[in-house]
């Protein structure tokens, strides 16, 4: 995993990349690994890409709405992960990330261009929309420029493009376990009506369907290569997406080179901004048990959007009262 604080000096001669472990085959343990891997990543930039978003004093300026687009997506990234994890029968957990430090199951000292030393200053810990956010942001997007290494499983991957490749040899070598509609989430038909989000059926009559929602997280995501950012129709949100042909990468880069958005200052805490942040850790709390309960059973409860509500109100709370968000315990840091 990379350590993206402290960046180094990017003067210095690169160091020689450090080989990968690599296994030859897909063993059951191997592929719910990399399964949960894949919801690691994807819930890793929910809280960061939220708590940038609600930074943003106008919510409808084109930053804001870009951004919120993202987090959007990356929502049904999470249940698409999920679904593909429950169907290959992954005992799932949505655990709550560490920022500041790393970011789970990457190492972009693996690929080439080395996306560290395009995008810096930058900065793993929670804040708000700035500049060391939004390289953040093109170094988790960015995009697998070539097909790399083999069709066996590695301890880590240089691109989230290479980890969900590698996941989908392993859904390919291992499809004897996938199995129909086990545990499967449709949050997001309403505005994805041509591509089907969830896995109906068994065995190598599902390979499409699984296939189908990887494609849609890399497509929506990074993008495979330089010369093809471009959603597929059927993964485009047209509904509420100013720019749905846009993938991630592709709307972090453009955002880098527009005028940053005014953003809530962090002020000197009192008891109120106390009380607010340990409000907004708690509906974070709910959150995380509410995805758990969905994500593990199939089954929604009653009051998932309102704890959905809830969690991003309390974030917008505590940015407009000048208090950073919080989704670990600080000593858990």
């Amino acid at each position: 995993m990379i350590k993206l604080e402290n960046p180094s000096n990017f003067l210095m001669a690169k160091p020689l990349q450090k080989p990968k472990k690599v296994t030859c085959g897909w063993t059951t343990e191997q592929l719910h690994e990399h399964l949960q891997w894949a919801v690691d990543v994807e819930m890793y930039t929910i809280p960061f890409y939220m708590a940038a978003m609600y930074s943003i004093k106008d919510q409808s300026t084109e930053a804001g709405r870009l951004i919120k687009s993202v987090v959007n997506q990356e929502m049904l990234h999470l249940q698409s992960a999920a679904n593909l994890a429950n169907a290959y029968g992954t005992d799932l957990e949505i655990r709550a990330p560490q920022y500041g430090t790393t970011i789970p199951h990457l190492d972009f000292d693996l690929d080439d261009p080395n996306p560290k030393d395009i995008y810096f200053p930058h900065s793993t810990a929670i804040g708000a929309f700035d500049v060391e956010r939004l390289n953040t942001m093109c170094i988790i997007e960015f995009p697998t420029w070539k097909e790399k290494g083999g069709t066996g499983a590695t301890d880590e991957y240089g691109s989230i493009g290479e980890l969900y490749a590698a996941i989908k040899a392993g859904c390919e070598a291992r499809v004897d376990l996938l199995q129909a509609n086990a545990k499967q989430v449709n949050h997001f038909g309403n505005f994805y009506p041509d591509t089907q989000l969830t896995i109906t059926e068994a065995g190598s009559d599902g390979l499409t369907q699984a296939y189908n929602l990887i494609d849609l997280i890399t497509d929506q995501g990074e993008g495979y290569e330089k010369t093809a950012q471009y959603i597929p129709p059927e993964y485009q949100n047209r509904a509420d997406d100013i720019q749905p042909t846009w993938d991630h990468y592709e709307k972090f880069t453009y955002l880098l080179k527009q005028p940053l958005p005014e953003t809530h200052a962090i002020v000197p805490y009192g008891e109120r901004q106390k009380s607010l942040q340990q409000i907004q850790l708690q509906h974070f709390s709910e959150f995380l048990e509410i995805m758990n309960e969905t994500f593990t059973t199939g089954n929604t409860p009653d009051d998932f959007a309102v704890v959905m509500y809830k969690n991003g109100a309390a974030i917008s709370a505590c940015w407009q009262n000048g208090v950073l968000p919080l989704f670990s315990m600080p000593n858990d840091q």
